[in-house]
């Protein structure tokens, strides 16, 4: 491991101003800790310089150009450097390392507590628009259809020229140049379709804006053919035990008869659809079975009768 060589004043001069004293200086312009060198920041050129001595402390010989290790010999660019004006300036300890101490850490505290804790994130960037929006920005609410009519003719004029001119793709090749034109025409040819449907909800939402007060009287017209199907439910007999059943014959109600019924498996017979759908009887593959042949059948073949 290297010795450090401990750091001597190789003369009693100074520069002649009086001593810095260590109470007068920033804790964090100084360092005393131990086990690390001496060092302290030069008040003429601002930079860490070595403090020598033990008890006489002084700033090391530097020059004012701020190159390190350099001392006032002939350098190699045969200049003389110029000694630093804190050169040798006298340090004082007025107060003890422990104080030192103590003012850093509270230095220290009270940087920390200037620091916001708070994280300022920048803005992400604006993704551009997707080709299928593209449709929506029209110019002050003009209707994106007839602004995009020209630029889809004048994309299909420019692929057909190119096409008639281009060797490689009028025999069925896509050049670089081609392919982009095909592309911007499909492009502008979405964004077309996307308006045409756009526009066809507009008139939707209209027309269903338009005839919401007409809903009233086209209620009262049906009302009479609810009741009586109201009605034809209310008569229908429900068979005990099977609620679902209820179902059926009531779906089975409003749909004319159909005459006798024959099961396709055990070949049994119903007089009506609405006997067949009180006695659970199914359609397969529209085929009907009785309630017994039907469930040999899984549940998701069977519909009602």
């Amino acid at each position: 491991m290297p010795r450090t060589r401990p750091g001597r004043v190789r003369t009693k001069h100074d520069n002649g101003r009086p001593p810095l004293l260590l109470s007068a200086l920033k804790p964090q312009n100084i360092s005393l800790r131990d086990g690390e060198t001496r060092t302290i920041v030069c008040p003429n050129c601002e930079t860490w310089r070595r403090l020598m001595g033990e008890t006489q402390l002084k700033i090391r010989k530097h020059c004012a150009k701020d190159c390190t290790g350099c001392t006032t010999k002939v350098a190699a660019d045969r200049k003389k450097h110029t000694d630093c004006p804190g050169t040798d300036q006298p340090v004082t300890l007025d107060i003890s390392v422990e104080v030192w101490g103590e003012r850093m850490l509270a230095a220290d505290s009270t940087a920390t507590g200037r620091r916001s804790a708070r994280q300022h994130y920048k803005p992400l960037a604006q993704s551009p628009t997707p080709v299928h929006r593209l449709a929506d920005r029209g110019p002050q609410g003009t209707p994106a259809l007839p602004r995009l009519l020209p630029l889809l003719e004048s994309a299909r004029f420019a692929v057909d020229q190119h096409r008639a001119a281009c060797p490689l793709c009028r025999t069925g090749g896509r050049c670089e140049t081609g392919r982009a034109l095909e592309v911007r025409s499909a492009e502008t040819e979405a964004s077309c379709t996307i308006a045409r449907e756009q526009l066809k909800h507009l008139e939707r939402l209209r027309d269903g804006r338009a005839a919401t007060p007409q809903r009233r009287p086209q209620w009262a017209a049906v009302l009479p053919a609810v009741r009586d199907a109201d009605a034809r439910r209310a008569d229908v007999p429900a068979a005990p035990g099977r609620p679902e059943a209820l179902v059926v014959t009531c779906l089975a109600v409003a749909q004319p008869e159909e005459g006798q019924l024959n099961c396709e498996r055990c070949g049994s017979t119903q007089s009506s659809l609405t006997s067949a759908a009180a006695a659970g009887w199914c359609r397969i593959t529209r085929r009907s079975h009785c309630g017994r042949c039907a469930a040999r059948f899984p549940a998701w073949t069977r519909t009602p009768i």
